[in-house]
């Protein structure tokens, strides 16, 4: 997960998305000030998970821990081939735009309140439960983000750390394929287009 997030902060500050679309309402100014130099500020503490345990009843996987404990960043944002069509073919090139959630502090907050936000990992989740009451297999999945064109919710497999789209169709919670094998591989393959004016 390091080298994921290290990957994106490179291309995001080549691409100088850093300065441009992050929110940083109400974020400590201290933090804010080296996001907006480095992008990634490594902690030096942990936020609390246990709480989401407690609501779910299972562990968040590795990988999200880590994407969580690792480095305050902004969210990881940017065009992602979510159907493959590069190496399948196809009459056009669709692009999504995945938003994975943020890990900023506050002013107020503690680091245990990241857990918490409006659009973390515990709200997005609760979310998607209650979206979905009525099939047993949403909770197969914890939501850690959405689309940017689609407004479709970003689903992590907990059994397999496949990352999946929210289905289209009315009857399933999620695609038939998944659109990364892990959560590093979806970090790695977002890509900012070149806008032409």
């Amino acid at each position: 997960m390091k080298d994921a997030l290290l990957n994106y902060c490179k291309k995001a500050i080549v691409n100088s998305v850093q300065n441009g679309f992050r929110q940083f309402d109400g974020v400590v100014p201290e933090l804010k000030n080296e996001i907006q130099k480095s992008f990634l500020v490594p902690r030096t503490t942990q936020t609390n998970l246990a709480p989401f345990r407690e609501k779910f009843g299972f562990e968040l996987p590795n990988d999200i821990k880590d994407y969580i404990n690792l480095f305050w960043h902004p969210y990881i944002a940017g065009a992602y081939d979510c159907y493959k069509q590069n190496e399948q073919g196809g009459y056009y090139k669709f692009d999504e735009g995945p938003v994975l959630f943020s890990v900023m502090k506050h002013i107020g907050e503690t680091d245990d309140d990241v857990l918490f936000q409006e659009y973390g990992v515990y709200a997005l989740t609760a979310e998607l439960y209650e979206d979905y009451e009525e099939y047993s297999e949403v909770k197969e999945y914890i939501c850690i983000g959405w689309t940017g064109y689609a407004a479709h919710a970003v689903l992590y497999k907990i059994a397999s750390g496949e990352i999946y789209l929210q289905s289209w169709r009315g009857d399933r919670v999620a695609d038939d394929k998944p659109i990364a094998g892990s959560l590093s591989e979806l970090i790695n393959k977002i890509y900012f287009p070149t806008i032409n004016c």
